[in-house]
């Protein structure tokens, strides 16, 4: 049994790793603001032990990290303290995994290991968290590098859902790289079991890559009936959610290099990975669009 210290465990991806966590029988510490939440307290009903703290606390976090063997930990990229402020986080979290010498499992993002600034304020935060883990000798670290999140579907207002159409900003037949929460809960415990082997390295990661079309045609399968794809114009992206989103969009659109999913799922067999139609099967979807 190892004890694991998740930073932001109320979160999706948080969660996600707290729960695979407790069914793999670890003693697990989540790290919460509030430790009286609803959240945290069911994930105390299911066997974790919620900490106070954020990530911004150095005390609060060094106090956490004693006595764990591993951290899993991710850094906010949209607090009111913008780009520095995630910078910071990352910064002290691997600050204190490294006086610690705790195993630190972070969860970046694909491509942040590039040096050439991505021009997305998200994504430049975590390049330059990246660039200080690899500075920082004494660190053991696994990081992660996911693509856009499959739970970002779950905003059906945002992508028409709610309206019976899935609305994206991205041509049709445009293949999109996509992660489910639930593989990276996966490879991060995988690497938390096996730090002699993943210590050290970086992996992009993606679970599926679809069109918009055949994500609106596997919806159409789960939820029952027809559910049409219909671009959404970039500007109407840019006026509901800034500047980034759009860039990042953008970027999606003019991509050409993918994850080799393959090779992926022939080194980390042990991950459970999901199609985004399987994916898709896992989510309650009549409370979602009810609500």
């Amino acid at each position: 049994m190892t004890t694991v210290l998740v930073i932001g465990a109320t979160g999706k991806q948080g969660r996600a790793v707290t729960e695979l966590l407790l069914r793999r029988g670890h003693d697990v510490l989540a790290l919460t603001r509030d430790p009286g939440s609803p959240a945290a307290r069911s994930l105390a009903d299911l066997g974790a032990r919620p900490v106070a703290g954020s990530p911004a606390d150095a005390e609060a976090l060094s106090k956490a990290v004693t006595g764990v063997d591993a951290v899993f930990g991710l850094s906010l990229p949209f607090g009111p303290g913008g780009k520095e402020q995630e910078v910071a986080q990352g910064r002290l979290l691997a600050d204190t995994a490294e006086q610690a010498g705790v195993h630190l499992v972070y969860s970046s993002l694909r491509g942040a290991d590039r040096i050439v600034d991505s021009q997305v304020a998200h994504a430049g935060s975590k390049q330059q968290i990246e660039a200080y883990l690899r500075e920082k000798d004494g660190l053991r670290a696994t990081v992660l590098g996911p693509v856009y999140f499959m739970e970002n579907m779950l905003n059906v207002r945002f992508n028409g859902l709610a309206a019976g159409r899935l609305a994206m900003p991205l041509s049709p037949g445009k293949k999109l790289d996509q992660v489910t929460v639930l593989d990276i809960a996966g490879l991060a415990v995988h690497a938390i079991e096996n730090p002699g082997d993943l210590a050290g390295r970086r992996i992009d990661l993606a679970s599926d890559s679809v069109t918009g079309t055949e994500a609106a045609a596997a919806l159409s399968r789960v939820l029952g009936k027809e559910i049409p794809y219909q671009q959404m114009p970039l500007e109407q992206v840019r006026q509901w959610a800034g500047d980034e989103v759009a860039t990042m969009f953008r970027r999606f659109e003019e991509n050409t290099h993918f994850v080799d999913r393959t090779a992926l799922r022939a080194a980390y067999p042990e991950v459970s990975w999901h199609t985004f139609e399987q994916w898709a099967r896992t989510v309650d979807w009549e409370q979602l669009l009810q609500a």
